[in-house]
């Protein structure tokens, strides 16, 4: 039993191990310069839904955009929101005509809201490429440039970093939240590079219309709460020859607010985690159900290796490779977006993501979350 145990462990920490240094590889394929300087016509969808604290931060970020006015379009579609972000739209139109809002009413049953939100916009755009942000976040003034620059002939899909903004983490919490996303996030953009991309983020993800189309769109999934993101990455590789493509270009980076508490934190990673329900790719289902089962067997054996350290050092053996490998990808990633302040604190962020991950991984197969009071 002991040495399945062992060889249990060590499959499991050297595969760990090899996939995020192959991420972490992938990262030094990616091109920080856009690749294309035509200024081409662009429609930026924000999806909202009770965003009325954060909507105007969000439109005079889009506002400011460094790019021709009579090029680009706003589509703020309202989801049924039940307090006065409708208003707040309506009350920039005499001055920016190239803003318009879309209201929907209560969503029925069986289709994600935000998928719902994102159909329309994407039905209604003027142009060709498509950006998506949301509405509780802020673009750098290049953003558009900056993205609408890499879409070369061929690349169907283009996605940036998601970060949250140092001045809006009050906390330890949100500064541990801050970091973990950073290592989830370069982790997914080292995946495209290395030329097999997993994972998207809608806050900063710019798609061209064909290429949605040509990939079914949100297809058979849309009944899936989350997803519009990297399911829609993922069929995108799969289905067509579109290219899917990064930045790690300083005006791409978007920013955003960390959960304001325990509870907020676990429903939004519960509800990413009930994606994995319908990844359609083998070596992501197999690579995540290796990670969730290592985390497991890590958080089990800790305690028992603690007890007697020398008859059973083989959980401390895999932490620390974990810890090794993790620490490569958070050295790059927060060198990236400018955050090595958060480096200090990555020791105790990795101990915390052990049991919040097999939690919310066991929550988003039990459904077990809800997401702007649905």
């Amino acid at each position: 039993m002991l040495a399945f145990i062992i060889s249990t462990f060590t499959f499991l920490t050297l595969f760990y191990a090899y996939k995020i240094f192959y991420f972490y590889l992938g990262l030094f394929r990616i091109q920080s310069k856009k690749k294309n300087g035509e200024l081409v016509p662009v429609t930026v969808l924000v999806p909202a839904r009770n965003e009325e604290h954060n909507i105007q931060n969000c439109l005079e970020s889009l506002l400011a955009q460094n790019y021709p006015t009579d090029k680009f379009q706003i589509i703020v579609i309202d989801d049924d929101s039940k307090d006065a972000t409708a208003d707040i739209v309506r009350s920039y139109f005499s001055h920016h005509p190239q803003l318009h809002l879309i209201r929907l009413g209560k969503c029925p049953p069986g289709i994600s809201p935000k998928k719902r939100a994102l159909q329309a916009g994407i039905d209604a755009a003027a142009h060709e490429l498509i950006l998506t942000i949301d509405a509780d976040c802020l673009a750098p003034a290049g953003w558009i440039r900056t993205m609408t620059g890499h879409f070369n002939s061929d690349v169907g899909m283009v996605t940036a970093y998601v970060v949250f903004h140092r001045e809006w983490e009050n906390n330890l919490f949100q500064k541990l939240q801050s970091l973990e996303f950073i290592g989830l996030t370069t982790a997914g953009i080292g995946s495209i590079g290395a030329g097999d991309p997993i994972i998207a983020n809608g806050a900063n993800l710019g798609f061209r219309r064909r290429a949605f189309f040509d990939s079914g769109g949100y297809g058979t999934e849309e009944q899936i709460i989350s997803g519009d993101d990297d399911l829609l990455m993922q069929r995108m590789d799969r289905e067509t020859s579109w290219r899917i493509t990064a930045t790690i270009d300083p005006e791409s980076i978007v920013m955003t607010c960390p959960a304001v508490n325990f509870f907020e934190f676990i429903q939004q990673r519960a509800r990413w985690a009930s994606k994995g329900l319908v990844y359609k790719k083998p070596s992501l289902v197999f690579f995540l159900f290796c990670v969730y089962f290592l985390y497991l067997l890590l958080f089990i054996s800790i305690p028992f290796a603690i007890w007697v350290p020398l008859t059973f050092p083989y959980p401390f053996y895999a932490l620390s490779v974990k810890f090794l490998v993790d620490f490569l990808l958070i050295i790059k990633g927060t060198a990236v977006v400018n955050r090595k302040d958060l480096r200090k604190y990555f020791l105790l962020a990795e101990i915390f993501q052990i049991p919040y991950i097999i939690y919310v991984g066991f929550a988003g197969i039990l459904g077990t979350f809800n997401w702007k009071e649905r």
